[in-house]
């Protein structure tokens, strides 16, 4: 009789190894004692889909899939693919206010995007008080880090400072001649940021040039006529405006009609986020920036990547990315994948927390198709500008930009904490000669 216990005990002993085993088996991203790794990395990406807005969404929407198809196909996180929502950002700051906490309720592991400024700024404080990853892909908004620490916050574009500092640099070192300047910007925290810092990055290195006029219509306004009148009227040597999305593509059109750009220099900050109809509108010689997108030289496109990814798109969705909004958002995706490859590695296996990802994401680099982008300590990206002047060449059948100068962020970003006015006001007349010169390209006519 004992022998025969001695027996079933080994019987039980080999089922309950065997049953560990197959336990095990079926975890195989998880190390010993370490809880199973998720089905997938649950996401919400929130742009405008309805609105004068609308013009940014479909392009974000396109590249998001296509990127997120790109990452699930090479593996995903350690075999962890990532899985979309998305949201329409239309409806303001209250509304994306309550839409924010619906979405945190809902166990997501991050939520990406948002393109207005005023979103961003409501949203933020949420994000911290929830404990809700956040990757901010487009607003710019300088106050959303000046003064402030959101520690579960990240924005993977730089602050609209770049932007407007990168403008004034750049008509100073191609056009001498500036007198007078006037501005139409959205009446909003982005539009009031741009043309602040732009005249004032004016003012630091040549307080001649004198503001004639600054006109702040509504966002979404959509006609403008009578602003483009007033600039007729003034008839500043330059015309600056940060309008973007249909509003871009609305002024160009009404300025066209009117002759403004006959009448003065038109600097336009974001001057691809028309998309596809605002540059077919676009005459020669309007000087244009943007934080990414691959226009900004007229030529056959020479890096391998960057050309696979525009035949890729343009193959699949019938339409060149040329608007701003294909690279930011496939630029946040990649980040958040990098910051879970890094907290993994950190932490030999363990599926990280929001708190270990919000820790991995600070000096993060990554190299984006269009450059490298780091992560700074203040949860601030640092990334480069490009202006150029739109030129006409036949191989698109819309505008693009030569007489390209190509910033460092080094040259544009104010430390960390330093405001933006402090770091502008702090800049001497000779820091124009680190200005690289325009690079003109040939454009093969």
């Amino acid at each position: 009789m004992s022998e025969g216990r001695t027996l079933v005990r080994r019987a039980r002993y080999v089922v309950a190894i065997a049953l560990l085993g197959s336990l095990v088996v079926a975890l195989p991203h998880a190390g010993v004692g370490q809880a199973p790794y998720p089905k997938a990395i649950r996401i919400a990406i929130v742009t405008f889909s309805s609105g004068q807005g609308a013009v940014v969404g479909g392009p974000t929407v396109n590249s998001a899939k296509l990127t997120i198809e790109e990452i699930n196909k090479a593996g995903g996180v350690r075999g962890v693919p990532l899985e979309a929502q998305y949201v329409d950002e239309a409806g303001g700051p209250s509304h994306n206010a309550t839409e924010f906490r619906q979405l945190a309720s809902q166990g997501l592991d991050a939520i990406v995007g948002y393109v207005s400024s005023a979103d961003c700024l409501a949203v933020a404080p949420i994000a911290d008080e929830l404990h809700m990853l956040t990757i901010f892909t487009d607003c710019t908004t300088n106050s959303l880090f000046e003064g402030h620490s959101h520690p579960y916050v990240f924005r993977t574009i730089p602050p609209a400072s770049t932007n407007a500092l990168a403008g004034a640099l750049y008509l100073l070192k191609t056009t001498p001649g500036v007198r007078t300047v006037a501005g139409i910007n959205d009446d909003y925290a982005f539009g009031r940021d741009e043309w602040k810092y732009f005249t004032e990055a004016l003012h630091t290195f040549r307080p001649e040039i004198q503001p004639v006029a600054a006109l702040w219509p509504q966002l979404g306004a959509g006609n403008y006529s009578s602003e483009i009148s007033r600039l007729l009227a003034v008839h500043p040597d330059v015309v600056y405006t940060s309008l973007w999305g249909g509003d871009l593509i609305a002024f160009i059109q009404q300025a066209l009609a009117q002759g403004l750009f006959q009448r003065s220099k038109v600097v336009l900050s974001l001057a691809t986020e028309g998309d596809v109809k605002g540059l077919e509108a676009l005459p020669a010689g309007v000087i244009g920036g943007s934080e990414n997108t691959f226009l900004f030289h007229p030529g056959p496109i020479g890096d391998a990547k960057l050309r696979q990814f525009v035949e890729v798109y343009k193959n699949r969705f019938g339409q060149y990315p040329v608007i701003t909004y294909v690279y930011t958002i496939k630029n946040s995706l990649e980040v958040l994948v990098a910051a879970y490859r890094r907290a993994l590695a950190a932490s030999g296996g363990r599926w990280p927390t929001k708190d270990d990802l919000a820790r991995a994401l600070v000096g993060l680099r990554v190299n984006t198709l269009l450059g490298p982008l780091v992560i700074r300590s203040d949860h601030q990206a640092t990334y480069h500008e490009e202006y150029g002047v739109t030129v006409r060449t036949g191989q698109y059948p819309f505008a693009v930009f030569n007489n390209v100068i190509h910033f460092p962020a080094e040259l544009l970003m104010p430390p960390v904490g330093t405001t933006a006015e402090a770091f502008i006001a702090s800049l001497k007349p000779d820091y124009l000669e680190k200005i690289p010169s325009p690079v003109v390209y040939p454009t093969g006519r």
